[in-house]
């Protein structure tokens, strides 16, 4: 039935809730939107295009990458919008668009839905506060689905009266708000073509055959077939005609995706996980979007597995299951293995959230003024009914709070730092011509590349990323490596240990945790900006040379990506411009009854409070079973929780009254226990075991694996417990009691300052300014095989007068001379020498492009395994390049071996700290020599403990000299010192094998001699 009418100039309930979402979403996205985890990589992705239009090579992430591989519009709006008041005024503009046009879509789907404006209104307020709508812009920051998912909405109306009654001017509007969908988020037409469109079009032949068969009740499945047979042209027609817009509006994209597909180790995501086993990604994945609607979920699927939305239910089913995760084995059988470790499952959820809208409206509507109010009324009260709603109200706006605080409860990126000093940084002095990284920034690594044109080693987009030592490896972004356990700290070290690979020179540091793996890679502290970030330097690393490579794409393709997606939205305008101010709005549903009967409104109501009783009995379970500590493994387990988050206030309650120190001896002693263990571990995992239990006392035994930026730590400790009104409470160990020999140390040092001669200007750097580089001699050099894997050792010399820092590269070949593989030594060396000082060395090669031995996709990486690179032609020359250059850092040499002992397999003694600095983390490097005194093998051990000025500390470490290591080759032949030939600098110093300095210790031992060398990493060098 079609009748003449005009659109009402006001819609009271939708222009509500457009007020209400600007105002509630306006206000909060101040304070939280640059703190979501996509936010500020939109923004990055907008100043590209603010800046280079038309030209999709990025330079600034990885070693360069195309912008193609993302839809543009979204960034194309916020570049657009950021020329009138700068980036972040568009990337806020965008987002308020975002919100007005998904609660305008959520009433225009409702009313498509329900045919009913009351219902409309209703899913328009409720949209504006949804938790899942909520999260993804205040938690996740996810405009492009914001975005992509509100227009869809907004074409849903179209394409049904397209199909219903064949008007063109329908199909070219849906069309044309499809061809921005597609523009924003390609994830979001192709699955939305399943989720959204497929049920409208089932919805077009439900409401065809029903009108043919005089209601919904007559209607059987062969009606259903012949309506499809009616309409199958242009259904088909329609179906081909948006396929056609998602290949042509971003053509450039599916380019790109063929040339480059992504081949990658899959990445970790909390959207995969099994909720049940990991309960904050449950929580936070699939409890917190869905919300309140988790109390009517039984209506939900009540009403859209009526026979008219039949179809609506299907989706919302598997929408539904896809939205657990990992939690059973469903998700991935459907989605397949690829699609399930690519996609971030959480969409899922959010999709089925919005699918359900309509129904969230139409029980409000029924709960307001419906039979759903008529039976709590007449079975309760009209103050029962008063009190229920409230309480629904409440729990809503609730929950609509929780989830926009929620970054205030658990922070998920560090304190806002200032940019301003690292982009001058980078700015002065040619900084920019090398790369830079990122170290504990989070996703404000993004907000610097915004800043700046210098280019980083890192990046932000993972799918993006074309360097094979990132693809072969589980790590999203080497920012937050030490989030992703020893995979995560192996694959920067392994960009740590080869800068020179990438022109990568400096690093600024917000997370004192990686320090150690900087300092014992060769790294030297440069600076300390004015807000606090730690500038790090590698010496002698190439700067970038002055043409990039770069993937040119064809100048066409330029151009329709910087023109075709931004048209889409000027072309859809034109569209509904033409539109008449009057038309012929056709009825496309009825007010259909909504038959509810009583037994369903009971049980409803009865699930509401078995929902809701469930969750109070988890929350009272969890409390009992993890907050009370009444059992010695609870104490344990929180007690060395506190400690790993540093929360040493919590720690110290779950003490001991009794026996403990005073709080503030207790933090003293804290303080003053350092170590790599002590102030870089994080803590992977807790076993407690109870040795002996009886009555109130308790003995147990815990065993912590932690992280730390070196290695791997096990550790076991012995813990006496007492039980205390129904509480356990853990004996203090006790405390440091030795007292250094003198209260005041004098102590004479050697110290270097870098002098230049050059005159404080805006120049570049005089040659007089130059200083020349000091010379290092390699004594010892052999080619060693253990086990089909090789390594390079030796001893080098400082015979300069000069300390040297010193970069050590080794290459190995083959038969026919072709290098195989090439890498820097790493832990084993002293990076810097003092005058006449030698250090042993050892380099390990590690594949930075590991691949498996069959297939092209990379494998998973491993590094606790050394030496994983696979020959294919064992080596069988070497050679070895020393680059050296003046350093004044690391030269703290106030440490001593002392009672040094070999028993059997093991070596014990103790180091003495006679200087004025606290060692933070000691290292010993061991090398084993055979009867000639020619190396054998080497290696470091890290001690866990710190030595504090004028204290000593003793150690044991086993001897794990390889019994297997065969030499190979032994020669100095081939290895030189800045290029210049070993054999020179041997008649220029006038060295000898006599003369040369094996190391500090050489000791004795059956069949072969062990040195002992330290070298050590000062946390605090002030």
């Amino acid at each position: 039935m079609e009748r003449k009418t005009q659109y009402p100039s006001t819609i009271p309930f939708l222009l509500i809730a457009i007020v209400l979402g600007l105002v509630l979403h306006g206000a909060s996205m101040l304070f939280t939107l640059e703190k979501t985890y996509d936010a500020l990589i939109h923004l990055f992705f907008a100043d590209h295009y603010a800046n280079n239009w038309f030209e999709p090579w990025n330079p600034k992430w990885y070693t360069g990458f195309t912008v193609t591989g993302y839809p543009p519009l979204i960034h194309q709006s916020i570049a657009i919008f950021s020329k009138i008041a700068g980036l972040k005024f568009g990337l806020y503009s965008v987002a308020l668009i975002g919100v007005t046009l998904f609660i305008s879509g959520a009433y225009r789907y409702a009313y498509l839905i329900t045919g009913n404006k009351n219902i409309a209104g209703y899913t328009a307020l409720f949209a504006s506060i949804s938790s899942s709508f909520l999260e993804t812009l205040h938690v996740f920051g996810q405009l492009p689905s914001i975005l992509g998912i509100s227009v869809l909405l907004h074409s849903l109306p179209f394409i049904y009266k397209w199909l219903r009654y064949k008007s063109w001017w329908h199909l070219i509007a849906s069309l044309s708000l499809i061809s921005i969908t597609v523009a924003s988020h390609h994830v979001t037409p192709i699955f939305g073509m399943i989720f959204f469109i497929f049920p409208v079009i089932g919805l077009v032949l439900m409401d065809h055959a029903s009108e043919r068969e005089g209601g919904i009740s007559h209607v059987r499945i062969w009606h259903f077939l012949l309506s499809l047979k009616s309409l199958f042209w242009r259904t088909l027609g329609f179906g081909m005609a948006s396929l056609a817009i998602i290949i042509s509006v971003i053509i450039p994209y599916w380019i790109n995706s063929k040339n480059n597909p992504i081949t990658q180790v899959p990445i970790p995501h909390g959207s995969r996980d099994n909720y049940l086993e990991i309960l904050s990604s449950g929580f936070i994945f699939f409890l917190l979007p869905w919300g309140i609607l988790l109390l009517l979920l039984p209506y939900f699927f009540y009403r859209f597995y009526n026979k008219r939305y039949l179809f609506f239910g299907i989706s919302l089913t598997i929408l539904f299951v896809l939205g657990t995760g990992g939690t059973t084995a469903i998700p991935r059988k459907l989605l397949g293995e690829t699609a399930f470790n690519i996609l971030t499952l959480d969409r899922f959820t959010l999709w089925a959230t919005i699918l359900v809208l309509p129904l969230v409206g139409e029980w409000i509507y029924h709960f307001v003024n419906g039979k759903f109010k008529t039976y709590i009324i007449k079975s309760f009260g009209r103050l029962y009914h008063r009190i229920l709603g409230l309480s629904l109200v409440s729990i809503s706006l609730s929950v609509a709070v929780f989830t926009i605080i929620l970054f205030e409860f658990r922070p998920s990126q560090p304190d806002k730092i200032d940019m301003l000093p690292i982009v001058n940084f980078l700015n002065q002095d040619d900084h920019d011509k090398w790369r830079y990284m990122t170290l504990g920034f989070g996703d404000q690594m993004a907000w610097l590349a915004t800043q700046t044109d210098a280019l980083s080693v890192d990046g932000n987009y993972h799918s993006a990323r074309r360097l094979p030592e990132l693809t072969s490896r589980a790590v999203e972004r080497l920012e937050n490596s030490k989030f992703l356990g020893i995979e995560g700290i192996g694959s920067l070290q392994q960009f740590l240990t080869i800068p020179h690979k990438y022109n990568l020179k400096y690093i600024f540091s917000n997370d004192k945790f990686y320090d150690p793996i900087l300092h014992f890679t060769g790294w030297q502290r440069l600076t300390a900006l004015e807000n606090g970030i730690q500038v790090w330097e590698r010496l002698y690393v190439p700067p970038l040379p002055n043409i990039l490579p770069k993937d040119e794409l064809p100048q066409w393709q330029k151009t329709y990506w910087g023109t075709i997606p931004v048209l889409t939205i000027f072309v859809t305008l034109f569209i509904f411009l033409l539109k008449p101010i009057e038309e012929k709005v056709i009825e496309i549903n009825k007010n259909a009854k909504n038959r509810l009967s009583s037994v369903f409104i009971k049980f409803l109501h009865l699930w509401m409070y078995l929902l809701v009783g469930t969750i109070i009995y988890m929350v009272i379970s969890y409390y009992n079973n993890h907050q009370r500590l009444n059992t010695p493994e609870k104490v344990l387990s929180h007690y060395y929780n506190a400690i790993d988050f540093k929360d040493f206030d919590k720690a110290y309650t779950l003490l001991d009254q009794e026996l403990a120190p005073e709080k503030e001896d207790y933090l003293r002693q804290i303080s003053v226990s350092d170590g790599v263990l002590n102030s870089y571990s994080k803590m992977n995992s807790i076993d407690v075991e109870i040795i002996e239990q009886s009555g109130n006392t308790a003995k147990a035994s815990v065993t912590i694996e932690s992280i730390t930026p070196l290695q791997m730590i096990d550790n076991t400790r012995i813990h006496y417990l007492t039980k205390k009104e129904n509480q356990w409470y853990i004996q203090p160990s006790n405390i440091e009691t030795d007292l250094p020999p003198s209260l005041y140390v004098e102590q004479a040092t050697i110290d270097f300052h870098l002098q230049g001669r050059r005159k404080v200007d805006s120049g570049q750097t005089y040659r007089e300014d130059i200083l020349r580089q000091p010379e290092v001699i390699v004594t010892q050099a052999s080619l060693v095989e253990i086990e089909s894997q090789y390594a390079i050792v030796g001893i080098i010399q400082n015979v300069d007068n000069l300390p040297a820092d010193i970069s050590i590269l080794g290459s190995v070949y083959n038969n026919q001379n072709e290098k195989i593989a090439s890498y820097n030594a790493m832990y084993i060396q002293k990076h810097v020498l003092l005058p006449q000082e030698s250090s042993i060395f050892r380099i390990d090669f590690e594949d930075t492009a590991w691949k498996s031995e069959d297939s092209n996709k990379p494998t998973t990486f491993d590094p606790t395994i050394t030496n994983q690179f696979a020959f294919d032609d064992p080596p069988a020359s070497f050679d070895v390049h020393l680059t050296t250059n003046v350093s004044n850092a690391n030269i703290y040499r106030s440490v001593s071996l002392n009672s040094v002992d070999i028993k059997e397999d093991k070596i014990s003694g103790s180091l003495l700290n006679s200087g004025t600095k606290e060692i933070t983390i000691p290292q010993l490097l061991i090398a084993y020599y055979d009867g000639n005194q020619k190396i054998k093998w080497a290696e470091s051990v890290f001690l866990q403990s710190n030595i504090r000025q004028q204290r000593r500390i003793t150690f044991e470490t086993k001897i794990t000299e390889p019994r297997s290591a065969k030499t190979i080759m032994r020669s100095t032949e081939k290895t030189f010192c800045n290029g210049t030939p070993m054999q020179e600098l041997y008649r220029k110093h006038k060295f000898t094998n006599n003369n040369q300095q094996v190391s500090t210790y050489l000791i004795p031992n059956s069949q072969t001699g062990i040195s002992l060398d330290i070298n050590a990493f000062i946390g605090n060098p002030n």
